[in-house]
């Protein structure tokens, strides 16, 4: 009966590790962009200068994701950033005029308003975080109440 017990513990706390750690990056995520859309209240129009891959820094491959390149102005200031959210098909084309909304206090912080995949991206995470806290629970009931 120990080692069951034991097993029970292990298992389910793995699970319930797991499901914890993609819960809290799911919510902080969220919490990011909740916290842009309240901060970055100015909006301007830039365009996609260029897409760029990132080599790793471990191996030797390149990252398949492309990350688009943005040139905006506020005022007479010109900024170029590279967006944090790539894909392997993106989007955002070079030369595509886009929407940017920024922090009016810190034009460094901003978004591209029509950009959903840190929205989905928090979601994704939140689910599969609590998924994987059902699965310790119910692992753990199931287990216990077979040998009980």
């Amino acid at each position: 009966m120990d080692d069951i017990l034991l097993f029970a513990i292990i298992f389910s706390g793995v699970w319930a590790l797991i499901g914890v750690v993609f819960l809290i990056i799911g919510i902080v995520m969220h919490n990011n962009r909740k916290r842009k859309n309240v901060n970055c209240t100015s909006s301007t129009y830039g365009k996609v200068i260029d897409l760029v891959r990132h080599k790793s820094t471990s191996m030797d491959y390149y990252d398949p994701c492309l990350y688009p390149v943005i040139e905006y102005n506020v005022g007479e200031q010109k900024f170029i950033k590279e967006y944090n959210y790539g894909s392997t098909n993106p989007r955002h084309l070079i030369g595509r005029r886009i929407e940017v909304h920024y922090n009016p206090e810190n034009y460094n912080e901003y978004y591209i308003a029509e950009d959903t995949i840190p929205t989905k991206l928090a979601k994704i995470f939140t689910f599969v975080g609590i998924a994987a806290i059902a699965v310790a629970v119910a692992s753990a009931i199931l287990i216990l109440g077979l040998f009980n």
